[in-house]
């Protein structure tokens, strides 16, 4: 059974298209494949035979994934509209990091604890 690692980016405020473009280009600068969703809310990264993907989601829909984090953040679910949740192997959780700090830093969000400004 493999384990599964997750990073999430707390976002300040829900996505438009110029944003989810930035999320595709980050996912391009990773040297893989790359597909999305025909929304654009789902991403899929295929890089040296691991997987990883990257979902938009509402945070209501992903509360319970994220209730603690977001407590200990000292944030409440009005403060983020969205998360972005950056998932693969636990073989890929250096690159999946490395993707959410991007994420955070360039769609000024919240992660590990910090808050990233662009």
């Amino acid at each position: 059974m493999s384990i599964i690692t997750a990073s999430r980016v707390f976002l300040k405020r829900a996505l438009g298209d110029s944003e989810t473009s930035t999320v595709a280009r980050i996912l391009e600068d990773q040297e893989g494949e790359v597909s999305s969703s025909p929304e654009d809310r789902h991403w899929k990264l295929n890089k040296n035979q691991l997987i990883i993907t990257v979902d938009i989601q509402p945070t209501e829909n992903v509360l319970f994934e994220c209730n603690e984090e977001l407590q200990e953040l000292g944030l409440q679910i009005e403060d983020v509209p969205e998360v972005i949740i950056v998932e693969g192997l636990a073989e890929c959780s250096d690159v999946c990091r490395l993707i959410a700090d991007r994420l955070a830093a360039d769609l000024g969000g919240i992660t590990r604890g910090a808050e990233q400004c662009s």
